[in-house]
């Protein structure tokens, strides 16, 4: 089975690989020193940005990755934040009902990939899903991860 760096890196090259496929733009802008920012968007039929990836790297290394969508208003609203240290995942905030609020944070072990899940309460403060919640988000992810594992080798095999 894939880690999760080797799974978010996949689903990374293949979302940017779909952007560019559906004529996504893609630049790239020096921020400070080393710091670059890559920027890739997806536009709709009105010629204006559906989906936004902006990818930070300090050097060669991501740092930081944003996924911005349309929002319920139809602008453009982040609806995640991708943390990385050393080039590898650790952290992911996410809004996952597009209200605006990164309500769900996974943190994930640099040394076999597990993870756990918070949830964001509307105070600011965060607190552990229950057990029963994270239980059925990593069963979840298994059958994905196994699902981009046969992609992957049915893919490599044409």
């Amino acid at each position: 089975m894939l880690n999760h760096h080797k799974f978010m890196k996949a689903i990374i090259i293949l979302c940017l690989f779909c952007l560019s496929a559906l004529g996504a733009d893609i630049t790239t802008t020096n921020i400070v020193d080393d710091i670059t920012t890559k920027v890739s968007e997806q536009t709709g039929a009105d010629g204006k940005p559906v989906v936004r990836i902006e990818t930070i790297c300090r050097g060669k290394l991501k740092v930081l990755q944003i996924v911005s969508r349309k929002n319920k208003h139809g602008e453009l609203a982040t609806v995640s934040r991708a943390y990385f240290v050393n080039g590898k995942l650790e952290m992911v905030e996410s809004d996952n009902n597009r209200d605006g609020v990164l309500e769900s944070v996974a943190v994930f072990s640099p040394k076999n990939g597990d993870f756990e899940m918070f949830r964001r309460q509307p105070d600011g403060t965060v607190r552990p899903l229950s057990t029963k919640e994270l239980t059925t988000i990593k069963q979840k992810k298994e059958l994905a991860d196994d699902a981009l594992d046969k992609f992957i080798m049915d893919s490599s095999k044409k």
